[in-house]
């Protein structure tokens, strides 16, 4: 595809605009071309808004990318809508802030006028369950190979998504696919098929696909090799290693330059670990990571946020969030986000974050089953010191049991803070809340300054000895324990973030003064500083793709799970029975399959023909209704939550 063209109202123009490939391989001259006609004309406008939304040079160009994709969008170019919709999903833009629903707004706007780009993000985001979509290759398989039947012309990216679709259970014919992408033009499919060759075990033949797209002149293949094991590495000479080190650096600094976000990240794994011959640098580790921030890659926050964590340096809270709105979903990042919410660090997003994060964070923290009884209280002592108090005498405290083990002459009771609030927000309790007992005789006995309950108080009054948080109910204010030990290892992290890392373990003489036996009561929790810092522990997330290399898609495709408190259900009837089984199920979140064995007269209908011969369409449609959604043409439709979707996802044949 030339990389300089002309600037025409049609689809000529911007088709060259579908793919993020095609938008970072423009010419510089192209460029300035768009720049140059971008005030006066909105299909310019488009075309340089969309290249600054996904190169961003500089760091500082997403709200003039923000401004074009907005006047080109009200002057009717339909694909800057959806480009702009991607912006507003991400959050980066001027309001430096997630709207799910200005995307879903969008989205609905540009697909409805036709717009092609709004299609072919439909597609990816399907085909991956991103932004709010269901999950489902096999649809999208479906559509597109009809298509392609109909119109083998097509643009080569349809081939590339076809064959994405399909690699995973029928890799033979997704290579057919890539393959055809590639002869069609298409040269950063030959990564799609180095990484086929490479997940079947064949790493020469991957890495001789990989050479030849990379001499054709596709961007990804010049990363490809960076994508080793360290342990393949070391298996080498020390010659080898130094030849092999030397075409790895040179591949990833030349792919940077050519704005592939993927390669930034690869760099910064690099330099963060010493790999593939590469100097352990942490500090280096962030230059590449910074590009990629820029350019909107999830992992490079990621990882952007676990060095600045272990350089103690400022930041570690915003890296996650934007993390978390490109779709990190892991433990460290959401917990990050949860303290920084606590802390009033992202005092600014507290909206964002209630709306969207705190129930991501409850949700990466499971409750095991043998654990999720345990009932206990938290004591902090004036040293700074947490203990974790066993109590199995049920839900109502024995506050005069309690005010024996801390020594206590009885309690008051903080029923309500700012940061008790944002804790119990934090914590998603509901029907109760978390509040703080007091050692009511403190200020007679002259005891310590307790600093923890002093920033939890936060009424510029000091608290004095050894303060308690339990748990109280919204209506009757009777107190309880907390139930699980995870909830409780949550707490303990959010009350280290509160106040600024006052809340510690106990030595073991601190221990000994208050005739505990054990480091911190909830044996399970007793080492979360430790685990917190550990580097090398989070939760299972591979920090190195070794085994599994993220396939970079042309667009920002991330995920937010926007589903409804309802478990989603999948429910399988006779075709006799297809209408009973739309009465029970809620299309806007469960899927039905219509099972059509035994009736060869809808052996060879097609999936559009089945909706209508089985007269369907009145009663899905009243479904959607009925939940809340409402269509928008005749296969999609919107539900509750104004997220796209297609009635093909929802009532499937087999």
């Amino acid at each position: 595809m030339p990389k300089t063209f002309e600037i025409t109202p049609d689809r000529n123009f911007l088709q060259h605009f579908l793919t993020g490939w095609r938008v970072k391989s423009l010419s510089p001259e192209m460029v300035e071309k768009l720049k140059a006609c971008s005030e006066s004309d909105p299909y310019a406008a488009y075309g340089y808004g969309r290249w600054l939304s996904l190169v961003n040079p500089g760091g500082k160009c997403l709200k003039e990318a923000e401004v074009l994709l907005t006047w080109a969008g009200s002057s009717g170019v339909q694909d800057a809508n959806a480009a702009l919709a991607q912006m507003y999903f991400d959050g980066r833009t001027e309001a430096d802030k997630a709207m799910p629903q200005m995307h879903a707004f969008l989205m609905d706007t540009s697909y409805k006028a036709g717009s092609e780009l709004a299609q072919v993000l439909t597609l990816e985001n399907t085909l991956y369950g991103d932004y709010g979509f269901q999950c489902d290759p096999s649809l999208v398989a479906d559509i597109l190979q009809k298509h392609l039947e109909k119109n083998p012309g097509s643009d080569p990216l349809y081939y590339e998504i076809l064959g994405e679709a399909l690699e995973d259970t029928l890799p033979e014919e997704a290579e057919k696919f890539f393959k055809a992408s590639v002869e069609r033009g298409n040269t950063e499919s030959y990564f799609s098929i180095a990484l086929l060759y490479k997940n079947a075990g064949d790493w020469t033949r991957a890495c001789e696909v990989a050479a030849e797209g990379a001499r054709r002149g596709a961007v990804n293949c010049h990363r490809f090799k960076a994508q080793m094991t360290q342990e393949d590495f070391l298996a080498l000479s020390p010659e080898e290693q130094e030849a092999l080190h030397k075409e790895i650096s040179e591949g990833l600094d030349y792919a940077i330059a050519h704005h592939d976000r993927y390669a930034c990240f690869l760099k910064g794994m690099c330099l963060y670990y010493g790999n593939l011959g590469y100097t352990e640098d942490l500090i280096q580790a962030l230059e590449p990571l910074e590009r990629g921030c820029e350019m909107g890659h999830s992992n490079c926050f990621w990882l952007k946020s676990v060095i600045l964590h272990e350089l103690g340096r400022e930041g570690v809270a915003k890296a996650s969030l934007q993390a978390a709105r490109l779709g990190d979903r892991e433990r460290f990042t959401l917990e990050q986000v949860a303290r920084g919410y606590v802390s009033r660090e992202l005092s600014n997003h507290a909206e964002e974050i209630e709306e969207l994060w705190l129930k991501e964070y409850l949700k990466v923290n499971p409750e095991d089953e043998d654990t999720k009884d345990s009932q206990g209280v938290i004591a902090v002592y004036p040293q700074g010191f947490y203990y974790a108090m066993d109590v199995d005498e049920g839900r109502e405290l024995d506050l005069e049991r309690l005010a024996q083990n801390v020594d206590a002459g009885g309690f008051d009771v903080v029923h309500f803070s700012p940061l008790l609030s944002r804790i119990t927000k934090a914590l998603s309790l509901e029907g109760c809340h978390v509040a703080m007992l007091v050692d009511k005789d403190g200020y007679m006995k002259d005891l310590p300054d307790n600093m923890a309950g002093t920033l939890i108080y936060g009424q510029a009054q000091e608290i004095r000895g050894t303060v308690i948080f339990i748990l109280e109910d919204d209506k009757t204010y009777s107190l309880m324990p907390m139930v699980g030990l995870q909830r409780v290892y949550m707490f303990i992290q959010l009350l280290n973030a509160a106040t600024g890392g006052l809340v510690r373990l106990p030595s073991s003489e601190e221990l000994e003064s208050i005739g505990a036996e054990d480091p911190g009561g909830f044996e399970e929790y007793d080492d979360f500083e430790e685990k917190y810092d550990d580097p090398d522990i989070f939760d299972g997330y591979e920090k190195f793709p070794d085994q599994e290399i993220e396939q970079e898609i042309e667009e920002d495709m991330v995920s937010v799970d926007t589903s409804t408190d309802a478990e989603p259900k999948e429910i399988t009837v006779p075709v006799e029975k297809v209408m009973e089984g739309i009465a029970q199920c809620n299309l806007c979140i469960d899927t039905l399959f219509v099972s059509l064995q035994g009736h060869p007269e809808y052996d060879f209908a097609s999936t559009e023909d089945l909706f209508y011969r089985l007269g369907i369409m009145e009663a899905i449609e009243e479904n959607i209704k009925r939940h809340g959604g409402y269509m928008i043409d005749e296969w999609q439709y919107v539900d509750a939550r104004q997220v796209p979707l297609d009635i093909r996802s929802r009532v499937r044949f087999k």
